[in-house]
């Protein structure tokens, strides 16, 4: 088991580099962020999904390496797309505080409501995977009404 957990590990780690390297070029080139956002909150919603119906080593892998490939896009222009919503330029060092706190939020909050779902669900994390992959395609739309970038 510790050998397919640092497997999992490795492939993802590896997505996620190549990921953002990747995601972060193309859109600076093409200069659009929320595209980029969207796709990468599907995919990592798609990556729990699989990990929710899967028992399998090789379904384990690929959940991890999908879940490598959103996060690392995400991660590219996530921070991009924000800077360039932000209201007031005199303030950017507060509202990018307040950002930073927003984006902690979901990792302080998880692990709260998790024994919650866990016990709704019988103990079966694929329920907990399957939340968490419906709150990843939920958050794909967030971005939507933003306005002023493309």
């Amino acid at each position: 088991m510790p050998r397919q957990i640092f497997l999992g590990a490795l492939v993802q780690s590896v997505l996620v580099v190549a990921a953002s390297l990747a995601a972060g070029l193309l859109s600076d080139r093409t200069g659009r962020r929320k595209v980029f956002v969207m796709v990468a909150s599907l995919v990592y919603g798609l990556a729990l999904f699989v990990l929710a119906a899967t028992a399998a080593v090789h379904g384990f892998l690929v959940g991890m390496a999908l879940g490598g490939l959103g996060f690392g896009m995400y991660l590219a222009v996530d921070l991009a797309l924000v800077t360039q919503v932000l209201p007031d330029a005199d303030t950017v060092a507060k509202d990018l505080g307040v950002i930073n706190v927003a984006g902690a939020l979901p990792f302080t909050i998880a692990p709260a409501i998790a024994p919650t779902i866990l016990g709704v669900g019988g103990g079966r994390y694929s329920v907990l995977f399957t939340v968490a992959g419906l709150c990843a395609v939920a958050a794909a739309f967030a971005v939507l009404p933003l306005k002023r970038v493309r």
